[in-house]
Formats: C-alpha cells, sequence, structure tokens
C-alpha cells in the first residue's frame, strides 16, 4: 500500500493485489489489470506510479517460454506474464502493423532476442514488441526490421510475388518510443548481415 503525501483528498491510496495472477491466460482479467482512469475518458492526479517498476520476486519468477509456446499459433504467448501484460498495455493491445487486437495470438517479441539479452534487458518493455504470429516471425527471422523513424525494413532476398502475399509494402510504419532505438539498433545490424548473405 503506498500513502500520497500532501494529497487534498481525504483518501488517496494505491494497494499492490497480492492475488495478481501474473500468467492468467484470462482476456477479461487482463482487462481489469490493464485498466487506467483514460480508459474511460477521466485522469488521475496522483503522483504516485509504479509503472515500469518490476519487484524482485517478479524477476526471479520470470519464466523462458518454452519452444512449443514460441512456435504455436494459438497457444503462442512469448513473455507470459507480467512482462507480456506490460508489452500489450504499451501497445494498446493491438499489433501496430496489422490492428490486429486478438490478446490471444498476439506475441510479445523481443528485439532482441532473449539469449542475447541480459537479465534487465530481457524484462525491459522497451525491447518488446506486440505482433501477430505471422509479422511475429518474419521479425523473428530478421526477415523484417524498423528503422528508428518507424519505417519498416524488408530483406531484399524476398521476391516480389512474397511481398505481395506477405502484405508487406512501403507504407507500413509503427511508432518507435525512445527506448526501443538502441535495441533496434542490434537487431537492423542482424537484418544487414542476413540480407547481404543469405538466399532466399
Amino acid at each position: 500500500m503506498s500513502y500520497e503525501i500532501g494529497t487534498s483528498r481525504p483518501v488517496h491510496m494505491i494497494y499492490q493485489n497480492v492475488d495478481y495472477d501474473d500468467y492468467t491466460e484470462n482476456d477479461d482479467l487482463m482487462d481489469i489489470y490493464l485498466w487506467k482512469p483514460s480508459s474511460i475518458g477521466k485522469t488521475t492526479r496522483s503522483k504516485i506510479s509504479n509503472q515500469g517498476v518490476i519487484s524482485k520476486k517478479r524477476k526471479k519468477n520470470y519464466k523462458k517460454p518454452n519452444t512449443t509456446e514460441r512456435k504455436g499459433l494459438v497457444t503462442s504467448r512469448v513473455g507470459q506474464g507480467y512482462y507480456r501484460q506490460q508489452i500489450i498495455e504499451k501497445w494498446g493491445g493491438k499489433c501496430p502493423v496489422t490492428g490486429i487486437n486478438i490478446k490471444s495470438i498476439l506475441i510479445s517479441s523481443h528485439i532482441v532476442p532473449w539469449s542475447e539479452s541480459n537479465d534487465e534487458e530481457r524484462l525491459d518493455v522497451e525491447n518488446g514488441i506486440l505482433l501477430s504470429p505471422l509479422f511475429d516471425s518474419l521479425f523473428d527471422r530478421h526477415i523484417i526490421s524498423f528503422r528508428d523513424t518507424g519505417e519498416i525494413l524488408v530483406s531484399k532476398n524476398v521476391n516480389k510475388d512474397n511481398l505481395e502475399r506477405l502484405g508487406l509494402n512501403d507504407h507500413i510504419k509503427i511508432e518507435i518510443s525512445k527506448g526501443m532505438k538502441k535495441y533496434l539498433k542490434k537487431h537492423r545490424k542482424k537484418f544487414e548481415e542476413l540480407s547481404e548473405n543469405n538466399d532466399e
């Protein structure tokens, strides 16, 4: 529980829910967890914010997703738990490329892969993009990447026919936050290396 010193309101406290389920697959419950006053057009004047604060307990309990979770289109939930919920919140519950908002199939994709990230980077919300399965697969394999300004980059190894089939074009652009840029720089480096060296 946190109490805001100096508040003019008789009671203004923030509580932490001890029954918070980090690994819920219930979209309705997730909507409650991610609810904010802005969801109904209201604002809050509270100076207390725990956004982005990750406790040691959450870090310790964070589990690397297994191969089945990573590859399945229906059950894939990379970054399950608190991290996934934070990614969903950051991206407004939808894929920034397609606009798809079916949470059960959206994937919280790491920009710099788990295996190449340190403990802080693995849980850094700036190191994540919420993507539909197709675009997560393209991004994960470095077939696509993004500029710091948000424009999509597509590997030159993808031929014209596949560009059309995949729905890839120069008009695709996503919003990039400042914190994402250092991760995208690393992603683009591998993207460029693979574009130069791989055949389609």
